[in-house]
């Protein structure tokens, strides 16, 4: 089977049976159920929203994860006992008879040390707006299907996906899936991003346990 990098938002819902749905109260409460940023950090992330708005149009995807990503990233500790984050690792599932899942995922928080084993979060990067030789939703969307047959037992996976400074969260439960509405990095909205990025750590506890012994790879 073709591996994530060339699967479409279509062609997930038609080979795994997935549909949208634009109420989705699990959605809602991730995206809100924040808190406010400090002070200085309010400083810091402002600076850093100025240095996207000026470079978004010149940065290439490298550039944009060195340079934007990884800084705000730096702000959630995503290094725990339980789980870890990883930057291009491989992920393999086979979901049916001879049919299998794969590909390289930019960035995803998962329990392990060495390699993910299972999955929670996802970061799906990219520079340039939409066209058609990519789709950025349908790639995230099949890493996401991926980490839900990784998975020990049954839980919403979450995910995001970058296009220049505007960010969109989106949450597989189950056969539905809820994507939000675009977070602009250049705008205050940056705080949003952070207190978003950390509610989501908070999830990631519940689901493989902060105080858990740490699970090998």
């Amino acid at each position: 089977m073709k591996p994530f990098s060339q699967w479409t938002k279509q062609d997930i819902e038609e080979e795994f049976g997935l549909s949208a749905v634009q109420d989705s109260p699990t959605l809602q409460a991730w995206l809100t159920d924040i808190k406010e940023v400090s002070g200085d950090e309010a400083v810091r992330l402002r600076r850093l929203a100025e240095k996207l708005r000026i470079h978004a149009h010149d940065w290439n995807e490298e550039e944009l994860k060195i340079y934007f990503i990884a800084f705000l990233l730096d702000f959630i500790e995503f290094y725990q006992p339980s789980y870890r984050p990883f930057l291009e690792r491989e992920l393999s599932v086979n979901y049916a008879e001879e049919k299998k899942l794969w590909g390289v995922v930019d960035f995803l928080v998962a329990s392990g040390t060495q390699f993910p084993k299972e999955p929670v979060f996802f970061l799906h990067e990219y520079k340039k707006q939409l066209d058609t030789s990519n789709d950025p939703l349908g790639q995230l969307l099949a890493e996401m299907v991926a980490a839900q047959a990784l998975n020990s037992r049954p839980h919403p996976i979450y995910g995001a996906y970058i296009i220049g400074r505007h960010w969109y969260f989106v949450l597989l439960e189950g056969k539905t899936y809820a994507e939000s509405l675009a977070y602009d990095a250049t705008k205050d909205e940056i705080f949003q991003i952070v207190g978003i990025l950390r509610h989501t750590k908070c999830l990631i506890d519940g689901i493989i346990g902060a105080d858990s012994p740490n699970i090998g790879a």
